[in-house]
C-alpha cells in the first residue's frame, strides 16, 4: 500500500522548472486561478485500481515553485511520506525508513520507487480545476461541470467551493487512466500571501 500511495501521491506533485507561458483566461475567476503561487490545501485522496484501493490523507503546502506534501493514512493519521521539491530536485522520507529519495522530476523519481511513471507535473494545474497550459488538452466540459483530457488522463471536475467571494476552487475531483482511478476530496483551501 505504501508504495501505491508514494506513486499516486507524486501524480500531485508540482514540479514546474519554468512557469509555462500562460493563455489568455475566459473569465476573471480563471485569472486569479492562474496567478495563484501560495497556497494550501488539506484532502483526503483515494487510489482505485482493479485489484485494490488505498485511502490517505493529503496537505499541500505551495509557495511559488516550491512545494511540501505530507501523507498520512490509518486510523491515527500516521505519516506514510513527506514530500518536498523545488525545480530541479524532489525528495521524499518514506515514514519508518531512514532512506531519503532524491530525483530531478518527481516523474523520475516515481521511476525509480516503483518502475513506472505518471505524469505528474500536470497535478499542479488539474488539483486547481485547470490543464497544464503548457501542454495539448480537449475540452469536454458540460454546463456546470469542468471536464477535459490530458496526458492520457481524464480529469473531472465534480464539485466546487467557494474559497472567497468570486473564486471557486474544487472540492472533489477524479483523475483517470486505464485502470487507475484517483479520486481527490478537498477540505480545505487556504490562500497565502506571496
Amino acid at each position: 500500500m505504501r508504495r501505491l500511495l508514494l506513486g499516486i501521491s507524486l501524480l500531485l506533485l508540482s514540479a514546474c522548472s519554468v512557469s509555462p507561458r500562460l493563455p489568455a483566461p475566459d473569465t476573471q475567476e480563471q485569472a486569479f486561478i492562474y496567478q495563484m503561487n501560495n497556497w494550501s490545501m488539506d484532502a483526503r485522496i483515494s487510489i482505485n485500481r482493479e485489484e485494490r484501493s488505498d485511502n490517505a490523507r493529503l496537505n499541500w503546502k505551495q509557495k511559488q515553485d516550491d512545494y511540501r506534501i505530507s501523507l498520512t493514512a490509518g486510523p491515527f493519521n500516521q505519516s506514510v511520506a513527506l514530500m518536498q521539491g523545488r525545480p530541479g530536485q524532489v525528495e521524499i522520507q518514506v515514514a519508518g525508513e531512514d532512506d531519503r529519495y532524491v530525483a530531478r522530476t518527481p516523474e523520475a523519481l516515481m521511476q525509480a520507487i516503483l518502475g513506472w511513471n505518471l505524469p505528474v507535473s500536470h497535478a499542479v494545474w488539474w488539483v486547481r480545476g485547470l490543464p497544464d497550459p503548457g501542454q495539448p488538452h480537449e475540452s469536454l466540459t458540460a454546463d456546470t461541470q469542468q471536464h477535459f483530457l490530458q496526458a492520457g488522463w481524464d480529469i473531472k471536475i465534480l464539485r466546487y467551493q467557494e474559497i472567497e467571494p468570486g473564486t471557486r476552487l474544487p472540492s472533489r475531483l477524479r483523475m483517470m487512466h486505464n485502470d487507475l482511478t484517483v479520486n481527490l476530496v478537498i477540505s480545505r483551501w487556504q490562500l497565502n500571501d506571496d
